[in-house]
């Protein structure tokens, strides 16, 4: 009742506002169908202006809110009289209309959300859950599919509310390929949802269903299926990853990143896994599955513009991710596995490119994702991670910071002083050099000293010093005074306990003797403070040693597959995850290594392995009848 009177008052408001007010705005010329108005409106009918909706965008919905509030009686009278006929009719209206809001260009994601909101208020929602139940197979499917495209997030709340069980129950008709189409769709949109809601998707079979169709060869449904698997570890938290895990979802990614035929089939499956690999958890089963191989490879492959062109293309993507859906990249931007690093700022170049064109690039200093990516280009190592993030912050407009040399030990006070300015503390550049600080004295620099001596008089500053140089300490090469390598020991422990190398080095540790090393030892000697840092650090050095390969070959796989790329890649990803899901190691070649080391590899994982697949794929062997010098690869293996 109180929401009829007010909507009824907000409707005499805007009658009355049309006929009086002094402050009309004109509707823009017409782009679509939906900004065409009715009954020969033209572009200079002048209209009211709602609050916190732009002059654009009620442009378009005064003439398509009539329309959809049309169609959505006709839905509710199809169903009530069973007239099939009008209701699809019905459904195919709305279709159009939400179809058309999606991809108009600069306010079509605020046109879309409004009309995908009226079709909840006005009833449209419900009535679709109730033809999910309708035996007419026909209707089951447009109305899942109309489903499937209005899931904002209000939609989702009362889809998660309402009728999660009427979805659950869809999951069930899994060898129905037609309505596999909708149901991915719709799960990779509720996977976004809440922790709650995916556990509740997980614990009655939706997760089993994805895994199920990821077998398939029809692309949309495996673009939906990538897309939702990489919702489920974004969004569901860490006891649905350890189900991910459990249910082997990442094996069953690889043939989705393996895949040829399908970009954004293969990036949301690399996205997925990555994310999984960065909960330390479940890491080394991430890593065992050898799907996180693929990430790196793949993500340099790409160009960022062209990626984003393909998403302006589709309906689904064109209109980029909200500033929330980019949160969620920030852990993978300053985790530790190069994997992360590279796919997250690819992502923000994709992201850049599509914000370039809606004027919105401020969205990511609002995240905080320009810090990060300027550590990245600081420090990183990696070509393509530093390289992405690099792009990423030009095409944000920000300054490009320069590369810092990794040999932070053999620093000279020239660089130092270039590293202060690049983080943010010219002001204390003059002091810095005064007292000729280089690269060992700031490695062993303090707390008191930078008060005292240095001047950083406030306790804030200071911790925002010593958290950059924490950064940087986890970052640097210390090859030049690490002869045993206590650097990647300490990140076996964990990755950002490598800030504490120069400490041990200095302090004459290295592995040998790691294991007689006390706690007051590491504390006023190596100078780790935190307690429970040099508890994980003694616990791991009492551990059992690993075993050294140097003097003897590592065991090869049970299994070797070799295939036509062209022909046999989907087969041979696939036989490989069913032999790792019974237990087999299976190698197959995921094109990582550079092209000698790649070759010496390849040559020797075929000679210790145990069993050896040979895909007979279309024309596998053709190019063996001509290839007397034994140049081709298959050709070589088999023999």
């Amino acid at each position: 009742m109180l929401f009829s009177l007010t909507h009824f008052l907000w409707r005499l408001y805007r009658h009355l506002s049309n006929m009086f007010s002094s402050e009309r705005l004109t509707v823009p010329d017409c782009v679509s169908r939906l900004q065409r108005g009715k009954s020969g409106s033209t572009g200079s009918e002048i209209r009211a202006v709602s609050p916190g909706i732009s002059a654009d965008v009620q442009a378009v919905l005064n003439s398509s809110l009539p329309a959809l509030r049309c169609a959505i009686v006709r839905l509710r009278t199809g169903k009530e009289t069973s007239d099939s006929d009008e209701t699809r009719q019905a459904i195919a209206e709305i279709y159009q209309l939400v179809e058309e809001a999606w991809v108009m260009p600069t306010v079509g994601r605020q046109v879309a959300e409004e009309i995908c909101s009226r079709i909840r208020l006005e009833g449209g929602l419900e009535l679709l859950l109730q033809l999910q139940q309708t035996p007419a197979v026909e209707i089951t499917y447009e109305s899942a599919k109309l489903l499937e495209q209005i899931l904002i997030s209000d939609n989702r709340d009362y889809l998660a509310r309402m009728g999660l069980g009427v979805i659950l129950n869809l999951t069930r008709q899994q060898e129905d390929a037609q309505l596999a189409r909708s149901v991915s769709g719709i799960l990779e949109h509720m996977f976004k949802h809440t922790e709650e809601t995916s556990i509740h998707l997980i614990s009655n079979g939706a997760l089993d269903a994805l895994l199920y169709w990821c077998r398939g060869t029809d692309p949309t449904v495996l673009r939906h299926c990538a897309v939702a698997l990489a919702n489920c570890a974004m969004y569901g938290g860490h006891r649905c990853q350890r189900w991910m895990i459990e249910k082997q979802a990442a094996e069953w990614l690889f043939p989705l990143a393996f895949s040829k035929e399908d970009e954004l089939i293969r990036f949301h499956a690399c996205l997925a896994v990555t994310v999984l690999a960065a909960n330390r958890e479940i890491e080394k089963e991430v890593v065992k599955s050898g799907t996180l191989e693929l990430v790196e490879p793949f993500i340099a492959s790409l160009d960022p513009d062209d990626f984003a062109r393909s998403l302006l293309d589709s309906a689904d993507c064109m209109q980029g991710k909200t500033a929330s859906d980019l949160q969620h990249l920030l852990p993978l931007l300053d985790g530790t596995r190069v994997e992360g690093k590279c796919i997250a700022a690819f992502y923000l170049c994709v992201e850049t490119s599509i914000k370039s064109r809606q004027r919105n690039t401020k969205i990511f200093q609002e995240i905080g994702a320009v810090q990060s990516l300027k550590r990245i280009a600081m420090y990183s190592s990696n070509g393509t991670a530093s390289g992405l993030a690099k792009r990423a912050l030009s095409s944000m407009g920000e300054e490009v910071p320069k590369r810092i040399l990794p040999c932070v030990p053999n620093w000279k006070t020239c660089e130092v002083q270039t590293w202060l300015q690049q983080v943010g503390f010219t002001a204390f550049c003059d002091r810095f050099q005064e007292l000729q600080v280089d690269g060992d004295l700031l490695l062993n620099i303090t707390d008191q000293e930078l008060s005292t001596d240095l001047g950083m008089t406030a306790s804030i500053t200071r911790k925002r010093f010593l958290r950059d140089l924490r950064v940087l300490k986890t970052y640097a090469n210390y090859s030049t005074c690490d002869p045993n390598n206590m650097a990647d020991w300490l990140a076996e422990v964990d990755p950002h306990f490598r800030q504490y190398t120069y400490g041990l080095i200095q302090s004459g540790v290295n592995r040998n003797i790691i294991r007689n090393v006390t706690d007051q030892q590491l504390q006023n000697d190596c100078l780790i403070n935190n307690g429970v840092h040099r508890a994980k650090i003694l616990l791991y050095s009492h551990g059992p040693l690993k075993p050294c390969l140097t003097d003897s070959q590592p065991a090869g796989p049970d299994v070797f597959i070799s295939y036509r790329r062209n022909t046999g890649s989907q087969l041979a990803s696939l036989l490989k995850v069913h032999l790792q899901v019974r237990g087999f190691s299976v190698f197959i070649d995921v094109e990582k290594l550079e092209a000698g080391k790649f070759q010496d590899k390849l040559i020797q994982s075929v000679q210790r392995a145990r069993n050896f697949i040979l895909v007979l794929s279309a024309n596998a062997l053709d190019k063996c009848m001509t290839d007397t010098a034994m140049t081709d690869w298959v050709h070589k293996m088999v023999s």
